[in-house]
């Protein structure tokens, strides 16, 4: 964890409450219904088209915070019990409790949540998140030194940025071909994946879209857990894939700054970059649609892409934006490893806890809850104290939370030289909806600018 991400801490309190409320059977049916139900059904491990798109026309993200909101009036912002048969949930409805479960994980509050190892083992059995304390002792360092963690920008940015343009330049010269100048979500990501394969792997996979493909299968499956079997007949090929990248790591891809011939299960360590940059895709085309609403915060972000400097920083707070708005890890699972007391209650150990991020993103109390507001991050890229966590924090803290916010920023000022129209969906910009279906977003892309080199605002868009 960076200095920056200690200093959200310090008013962080030690492990464990002051007191745990207990909600009756309706509320809990309700909570199910409203919020795990929903969340559950969009896909956890990869996004489903149709359930999003419902998830969007329904407005069921809306919905479920608005749920949360309802159990505060009633039982207050001390954990709320959810006494669920065989698996009771306590969720967490105060920030400074966000604080307290992020800090002191993974003891008592393990990441490698019986949900969590469930899902993950379909494709990654041996990652980092479904290890034990010892196995995270030796593979959590891999990461970050793969990861350069602790970096602003990673040693290997300027290469980043190559790939990022030779990528992107490629969608751009096709605008106008054919008549075509728009973009949406299946060419861009078709770009996205080749920039991900090249990195984490080197430019031999850059055409691999077998791996990635695959991966994605395995991930369908993995949306099940529990209630699907693991498929080792397509699991084995893709990690010995894996396997023949790692043996001759491409020059410059972080595949290549992990550990030579060791036992780590690097393929389940791998696999985790893969499936977390689909992610990241997800933000940067629902952050183009962000800037095409607002004019003045798209010329921000333009002028700082001219400047040879790679590290923008107003650009990533708008991706972080993106993230506040429309989180990709809208729940953070942890478990309890021992019992918890209070005045009058006992959690057992083995109890999970669920953090549900929209809940204080878009917490009413806010005046910026519902609108974009680059300016609220600073130079920071969690504020748990208010429960803004969007790559999680403390020592479980995502290892790419400095590498993936400059890839994405890079990839939106390769995209800053064309002028952006957001076509679809029509955004209201001082009230943002609480789902934005990235499947389903339109960009219109032009080689001029009109004006002062800022987006149009698609008709009724005011400009910020």
């Amino acid at each position: 964890m960076n200095s920056r991400n200690q200093a959200v801490f310090s008013n962080a309190r030690p492990a464990g409450f002051a007191r745990i409320n207990r909600a009756s059977w309706i509320d809990t049916l309700r909570v199910v219904a409203a919020v795990m139900v929903p969340t559950a059904a969009k896909g956890i491990i990869i996004r489903r088209p149709i359930m999003e798109r419902l998830a969007q026309r329904q407005g069921l993200d809306t919905g479920a915070v608005k749920q949360m909101q309802r159990l505060v009036k009633k039982y207050g912002r001390a954990p709320l019990l959810l006494p669920i048969p065989f698996r009771p949930q306590l969720l967490i409805l105060d920030p400074v409790d966000v604080s307290t479960v992020l800090q002191c994980s993974p003891q008592p509050f393990a990441t490698a949540t019986r949900e969590k190892r469930a899902a993950l083992a379909h494709f990654e059995p041996e990652n980092v998140l479904i290890s034990d304390a010892s196995q995270r002792a030796e593979l959590r360092p891999i990461h970050e030194h793969a990861l350069a963690s602790a970096d602003r920008l990673h040693p290997s940015t300027a290469r980043f940025k190559a790939i990022v343009d030779t990528e992107l330049l490629e969608v751009l010269n096709g605008i106008g071909s054919g008549g075509r100048n728009e973009l949406d979500w299946s060419a861009f990501s078709q770009a996205w994946f080749r920039i991900v394969r090249r990195i984490v792997l080197g430019d031999l996979a850059r055409n691999d879209v077998t791996l990635t493909k695959t991966l994605n299968d395995l991930r369908s499956r993995a949306n099940w857990a529990f209630a699907a079997s693991i498929d080792r007949r397509k699991r084995r090929p893709f990690q010995q894939q894996l396997g023949q990248y790692l043996r001759q790591p491409g020059e410059g891809s972080l595949i290549g700054r992990l550990p030579k011939g060791s036992d780590f299960g690097l393929e389940s360590q791998v696999a985790q970059w893969l499936f977390a940059f689909d992610a990241a895709g997800i933000t940067i085309f629902r952050t183009l649609a962000l800037l095409a609403c607002h004019p003045s915060y798209w010329a921000k972000a333009v002028d700082e892409a001219k400047d040879p400097e790679l590290d923008r920083p107003f650009t990533r707070n708008c991706l972080l934006e993106a993230l506040r708005l429309w989180p990709t890890t809208p729940v953070i699972l942890r478990e309890l490893t021992e019992d918890i007391k209070t005045d009058d209650r006992t959690v057992a150990r083995g109890t999970g806890v669920v953090i549900f991020a929209p809940f204080f993103h878009r917490d009413p109390e806010l005046a910026y809850a519902n609108r974009m507001e680059p300016s609220i991050w600073g130079p920071n890229d969690a504020l748990p104290a208010i429960g803004f966590v969007p790559f999680s924090a403390g020592a479980a803290i995502c290892p790419a939370h400095n590498l993936v916010p400059t890839i994405a920023s890079l990839a939106i000022g390769m995209l800053s030289g064309t002028d952006v129209t957001l076509l679809q969906p029509s955004l209201t910009v001082d009230d943002l909806p609480g789902t934005l279906n990235h499947f389903d977003i339109r960009l219109r892309l032009s080689r001029q600018r009109v004006g002062a080199s800022a987006p149009h605002a698609a008709a009724g868009f005011p400009p910020h």
